[in-house]
């Protein structure tokens, strides 16, 4: 696979996520009455509706990968002549690989959900005061 073909499904697989983990708005006129933690912003974006879905898709990407490559081993063991061959730690290093940048972009788009409160909550004090 080429650098093109993989940043282009890496843009599609984070544009995904990213609709899926981020939470409904809600109502704007709702005002902050105390300050928003980061963990509270993880179990915002962690408990609502939308991220069963990003949940699933992990869960099939990461099935799609296995599968993928113990197809790969098996025809080419059935339909090469050679000794047989193994590429379990190539399969586990792509699902690791996809893994780490889902809670990477998990947490990031955690601290800027907190970030986005945190701003919102400084300006109601500045615009108090």
């Amino acid at each position: 696979m080429g650098v093109s073909e993989f940043t282009v499904m890496v843009l599609i697989y984070s544009g995904i996520m990213i609709f899926f983990l981020v939470p409904f708005k809600k109502n704007q006129s709702e005002e902050i009455k105390r300050p928003f933690t980061f963990k509270e912003s993880l179990l915002h974006i962690t408990f609502h509706k939308k991220a069963l879905l990003a949940l699933l898709l992990l869960v099939f990407l990461l099935v799609v990968i296995w599968s993928g490559y113990e197809q790969d081993v098996y025809h080419f063991n059935a339909h090469s002549g050679f000794p047989p061959i193994n590429s379990d730690s190539k399969a586990i290093l792509y699902i690791c690989a996809t893994l780490g940048y889902t809670v990477i972009l998990y947490f990031l788009l955690a601290f800027m959900l907190f970030l986005r409160h945190f701003k919102k909550k400084e300006s109601l004090i500045l615009n108090f005061l």
